[in-house]
């Protein structure tokens, strides 16, 4: 019997070979510069003031494999398939780079959507190690003493930041069962309401916490709400000084509530490069330049198994990452922005896109790419 993967794969090579078999011209698509980097390597160094580029093989990976990704996304790209880049980071080194849009370039802020929980995530773990906060176990109610929260049952009372960090928190939402224009999708109603923290604080339980997993940008939310209460700062001003800063990250994008809390879980806006080194961040355990910017322990919590996801094989979810079960673990965004971080291959891989996320061949790009191209491709 087949997998969901075998049919996504099939339908890919018979999509090329249609392609390939068509005798009309086709107009190449933007733009026309090489993906594969140049260069050697040059010794170890910290990206802030910039990436470095070098040749693939400088640090272990095959040219003409990429080259095939390169080609795959150019025939994607015809059948409208909107990728708008691909960027490698291999030991540190730029080795492949493209952007095939000319709406996006290196410098061009992009919307990373629910990339931004993993953003979140680093921040609360700043605040942690700070001591605004003493630990994951703290009752979710605690950071709002001042909120009439309805559906005040006991259930509810046992929520923790840690059961928020894992989606685990038990609420009725129905983000990932429905699309997003759907009236009947939860996000909707939470975007449309006056306070959007106590939206989340309200809803009623449908599970005790710790025991299932439901995807919930309003809990993310909360998580912003959280640090904002805890440390005296917007959450974006907190990543400015504890985060973007020490890592050379000058230009973003951060949009708040009507109540002036910073977006937890959506809407942010970093370039390719920019997500790059947030990516590389963890995958050096939170060091930067000699400094710790994220604690080491809790880039080791956020990557652990913490509990299966719902309705996607093969990943669990961490503190606000989504974890593989193939030695990776990946902030995810809507409609294909992805930044994969390969510890074991001292990779980082980012995707920024513009999808169909109602389309399973689409949406499954990426990881699809990575499978047969990338990995391949680390010798």
């Amino acid at each position: 019997m087949k997998t969901h993967k075998d049919i996504l794969i099939f339908a890919s090579l018979l999509l090329i070979f249609t392609l390939g078999c068509q005798k009309e011209e086709i107009e190449q698509p933007f733009p026309h510069s090489d993906f594969i980097s140049t260069g050697e390597w040059q010794g170890d160094y910290w990206p802030t003031n910039g990436w470095r580029t070098c040749r693939p093989e400088e640090v272990g990976m095959d040219s003409e494999k990429l080259e095939e990704l390169n080609e795959e996304v150019q025939t994607l790209l015809k059948l409208h398939i909107d990728i708008q880049n691909v960027l490698i980071v291999k030991n540190g080194y730029i080795v492949a780079e493209q952007y095939f849009s000319d709406e996006y370039g290196p410098d061009s802020l992009h919307r990373i959507h629910s990339c931004t929980k993993s953003i979140t995530s680093a921040l609360m773990g700043i605040a942690v190690e700070q001591g605004f906060i003493s630990d994951v176990n703290i009752p979710m109610t605690d950071f709002f003493p001042d909120y009439e929260i309805e559906n005040l049952t006991a259930e509810k009372q046992q929520i923790t930041l840690e059961h928020l960090l894992t989606m685990s928190a038990g609420f009725e939402w129905y983000e990932m069962e429905y699309p997003y224009d759907d009236e009947r999708n939860t996000f909707r109603s939470f975007v449309n309401s006056e306070n959007r923290v106590k939206f989340v604080l309200d809803r009623p339980m449908s599970a005790p916490p710790g025991e299932e997993y439901s995807y919930n940008t309003g809990i993310s939310h909360v998580l912003s709400a959280i640090i904002e209460r805890t440390t005296g700062m917007r959450t974006d001003s907190l990543a400015v000084e504890n985060l973007f800063n020490p890592l050379g990250i000058k230009k973003f994008y951060w949009p708040i509530d009507a109540h002036g809390v910073a977006y937890g879980g959506n809407g942010m806006r970093l370039t390719s490069r920019d997500m790059a080194k947030f990516g590389y961040l963890y995958l050096k355990n939170g060091l930067w330049e000699g400094n710790q910017v994220v604690p080491k322990n809790w880039i080791e919590e956020s990557q652990k198994k913490h509990i299966p996801r719902k309705y996607i094989l093969d990943y669990y979810y961490g503190y606000q990452w989504w974890v593989s079960s193939q030695n990776s673990y990946s902030a995810v965004g809507y409609a294909g922005q992805w930044i994969t971080i390969f510890p074991e291959h001292d990779l980082v891989i980012v995707f920024s896109n513009q999808f169909d996320n109602n389309n399973s061949f689409q949406w499954s790009t990426p990881e699809r790419l990575v499978n047969t191209y990338i990995l391949p491709a680390v010798k």
